[in-house]
């Protein structure tokens, strides 16, 4: 029985996807299936995609989606997807094989959550920056429980919120940052949720990524506006100055890598 729904978006991650997908090969809940959406990769990203992906079966699912940019790709496999739960993945990162059971008993257990966000580690479970970063993520969400401290790489969602919230939209959002202007459209609806011991591990490419990311001030005024401005924030405040340095969507396919 199929739970979980996990969209994978990608474009260009040949020699990066194969071990994205052998974590998830490697999960010991399978009630999920895997839908790998490639957004016109034009390496070999797709074969290696197929090849790392075939132990799964008839759960794998190989969409195309023609319309550039994360935003688009998201878009074109929630309107695949049927599952209770789903949760975004990257094609760098790393799930630890108790993910899947990890997302689906939180939301089992708190029928009030409608996202549930993994923390992001550089380091081994077990090392001691890892242990810190990991107390302060989860005392973050605990500080400003409306609000989002994981990136797309790191979120589930209850389906039926999710698209009660507007789902993933290029027309409402064409900027990057698109995995926390969702949140701000989905606390409406119910509890972010920041388990303990929930953790995924990007991949150490991402330490510069100034040009597709918020300045230390914006980063800061999203801390501290109240969670009921979260959208003035971002369609008022944060969206025209992403538009005015072109941060939009489709830069994140610009690769320095």
């Amino acid at each position: 029985m199929t739970t979980l729904t996990i969209i994978l978006p990608y474009f260009n991650e040949q020699g990066w996807i194969g071990p994205t997908i052998d974590s998830l090969v490697a999960q010991g809940d399978e009630r999920f299936e895997l839908l790998l959406v490639d957004n016109g990769s034009t390496d070999d990203s797709a074969r290696e995609a197929f090849d790392y992906a075939a132990p799964l079966g008839e759960r794998v699912h190989h969409l195309v989606c023609t319309e550039p940019g994360k935003t688009a790709a998201l878009a074109f496999g929630l309107a695949h997807a049927a599952s209770s739960y789903v949760a975004t993945c990257d094609a760098d990162t790393l799930y630890p094989p108790d993910y899947v059971a990890r997302v689906i008993e939180t939301f089992e257990r708190h029928p009030d959550g409608v996202a549930v966000m993994a923390v992001d580690l550089y380091a081994p479970v077990t090392h001691p920056r890892s242990r810190r970063r990991e107390r302060r993520i989860i005392a973050k969400g605990r500080r400003h429980p409306r609000k989002c401290h994981a990136g797309g790489y790191a979120q589930a969602f209850r389906r039926s919120a999710l698209l009660a919230a507007g789902g993933f939209c290029r027309e409402r959002w064409p900027y990057v940052l698109e995995d926390h202007e969702v949140v701000a459209r989905l606390i409406d609806h119910g509890r972010l949720l920041y388990p303990p011991g929930h953790v995924c591990f990007p991949s150490a490419r991402r330490h510069d990524r100034r040009s597709v990311n918020w300045t230390p001030l914006e980063r800061l005024a999203y801390r501290f506006v109240p969670a009921g401005a979260s959208r003035w924030f971002f369609h008022r405040f944060l969206g025209p100055r992403l538009a005015r340095r072109r941060a939009i969507a489709t830069a994140l396919r610009e690769k320095s890598w």
